[in-house]
């Protein structure tokens, strides 16, 4: 139950205050406003018992939590989802479109690991901090892969795709790229 004092305005600048009377739980409520009023207006003021008001503070962090919760929850399963929907081993991925796509031997994959490992741990949401390079190849910006798919910033094999080629195109094979990087610190 909340009571509600008016008090009109006298037309004064500066401060205008009142005493509104006497609520229904007995405390008198006061009305302080600083700065001018038009001529006219009147001023109301809602009063709810501390009591109360503490309650519907912690009833709106409860909501508050618990949505932020939800979209947690949501946001893991989505993540997990899109796992399972792109296979678990980027590793097998990239082994098998290095031989297929571009006719590498063992060899070179195992130049590719050694800098897919070293540049993400073959995590296709990695992301250097100082940088902004993003994905299993680091990609700078990440938005470069998305001439593979719309899917690059989530898809492994998408990023797996973008990298091969990136790397076919610049260092002519994986160990080419593993030897810049050794050299550079980056490739």
């Amino acid at each position: 139950m909340a009571a509600t004092a008016v008090v009109a305005a006298t037309g004064l600048t500066g401060v205008v205050a009142g005493t509104a009377g006497v609520s229904a739980w007995g405390a008198e409520s006061t009305v302080t406003r600083i700065g001018d009023l038009p001529p006219g207006a009147s001023v109301s003021r809602s009063v709810v018992p501390a009591g109360e008001r503490a309650l519907q503070i912690e009833k709106k962090h409860k909501r508050q939590a618990a949505r932020a919760a939800r979209l947690a929850r949501e946001a893991g399963e989505e993540r997990a989802s899109r796992a399972r929907s792109y296979g678990s081993d980027p590793r097998g991925v990239a082994a098998g479109l290095a031989a297929s796509q571009y006719g590498w031997a063992a060899d070179q994959f195992g130049c590719l690991d050694a800098l897919w490992t070293r540049e993400s741990g073959w995590d296709p949401h990695a992301q250097n901090p100082s940088s902004g390079a993003y994905g299993i190849p680091q990609a700078l910006p990440g938005s470069k892969m998305g001439a593979y798919g719309s899917d690059w910033a989530d898809n492994p094999t998408t990023q797996i795709r973008w990298g091969l080629a990136y790397i076919s195109g610049s260092y002519g094979t994986p160990c080419g790229a593993w030897s810049e990087f050794q050299s550079q610190g980056w490739y």
